[in-house]
């Protein structure tokens, strides 16, 4: 029985101490879900959140309805499934829209075209250069 106690606070101080020193961030709300992990992944998920991230060369996923989020830098892929959601980002390279009235606003693109690859299913689906 002491061994079981002793595991037990063993556990909890090690997952406590390894959340104390994780440099990732996950927000619970009314609203929904929002996480970022080590400025590599951006994951929001729910309704109307209005979010600020910098990323350099990750990832962003948006599932949701009327979500707006700004990015400071690029990425490498952006996913969003959903309606109304708008992204605003400095750079990226590939896009995945489905659901509808979402838009994805960019400055510029690391492909050789200048334009993102896009693949769009639904209805209202934009991307468009700022």
């Amino acid at each position: 029985m002491k061994n079981i106690k002793t595991a037990g606070i063993l556990v909890i101080l090690f997952l406590g101490t390894g959340t104390a020193f994780s440099q990732s961030r996950k927000t619970e709300s009314i609203k929904g879900v929002e996480k970022s992990d080590n400025d590599k992944k951006i994951e929001v998920e729910g309704i109307g959140h209005k979010l600020n991230y910098t990323l350099n060369n990750g990832v962003v996923e948006v599932e949701g309805g009327d979500n707006t989020v700004t990015i400071k830098g690029s990425a490498k892929k952006i996913s969003i499934s959903g309606t109304g959601n708008k992204v605003y980002i400095d750079k990226v390279d590939n896009i995945e829209m489905e659901g509808g009235n979402n838009t994805i606003f960019y400055k510029t693109s690391g492909t050789k075209s200048g334009k993102p690859n896009a693949s769009l299913t639904g209805v209202g689906n934009k991307v468009a250069k700022q």
